[in-house]
């Protein structure tokens, strides 16, 4: 029954998100257009332009991977606690294989997101010339990334982090609508698990000054594992005993 929740979330996902990809692809290649052209004589009148599209561009990519959780985050919401809960909850499938297939869909949709990123800088550089330099910076930073004693605890810190931040607004969801959907209620438990999270991070970070790296990456991702894990299982409580459809 899970690869059929997968199968749908993905079909949702790519009729809902997939215009968001395409519009940042627009403007990718409406900005690589223009830096190509930008350097004629005759381009001055598009310096403004540039200039506003650049604006748009940087904004847009800074909060393209942040799109994607707070997507993923409203499906939750909404198939799980708004009217489409009462279709969603008769399913023979149990709320952990409902929020695993959420889970893993997001995942999926934030690792395109910097694909999709790493692509658009690609084409930019390359327009301006910089194609050559672009790829001798990323080659470097992967040659680093990819040392063996840093490959893994980075890939599960990245991991567990993301898993414990995407359970985190789970959670806040659940609790928002078993309270009634009370706004600033949620904005008070997303701020308090956020400076939670970041004292635990500045006391571990503080005890383990000294430690080897990937010994404090594999601790962190630890912190964040359990973390996701009792936020999943408060998840999952409130669906089964507190459930609150709006």
């Amino acid at each position: 029954m899970l690869r059929k929740l997968l199968k749908y979330e993905f079909i949702f996902l790519i009729k809902d998100f997939s215009r968001i990809y395409i519009i940042y692809g627009i403007e990718v290649l409406i900005l690589a257009l223009l830096l190509s052209i930008g350097g004629t004589p005759t381009a001055h009148g598009l310096y403004t332009l540039i200039s506003i599209f650049a604006i748009i561009y940087y904004i847009f990519t800074f909060v393209l991977a942040l799109l994607t959780i707070s997507h993923n985050v409203r499906r939750f919401k909404k198939n799980m606690f708004s009217h489409e809960g009462y279709l969603t909850n008769t399913l023979p499938v149990t709320p952990a294989q409902h929020v695993i297939a959420k889970v893993i869909v997001g995942a999926v949709n934030y690792v395109i997101s910097f694909i999709v990123i790493y692509l658009g800088m690609l084409i930019l550089f390359a327009c301006t010339g910089h194609g050559d330099d672009f790829r001798r910076v990323m080659d470097f930073a992967f040659e680093n990334l990819n040392r063996f004693d840093l490959v893994l605890p980075f890939f599960f810190q990245m991991a567990t982090g993301f898993l414990a931040l995407l359970m985190s607004c789970y959670l806040v969801s659940s609790i928002s609508s078993m309270i009634g959907g009370s706004k600033g209620v949620s904005a008070v438990l997303a701020v308090g698990l956020v400076i939670g999270y970041i004292m635990i991070v500045s006391l571990l970070s503080s005890a383990m000054q000294g430690s080897d790296t990937s010994t404090t990456m594999y601790i962190m991702s630890l912190v964040y594992l359990i973390g996701a894990g009792i936020e999943f299982g408060a998840v999952i409580h409130i669906i089964k005993n507190n459930l609150n459809l709006q």
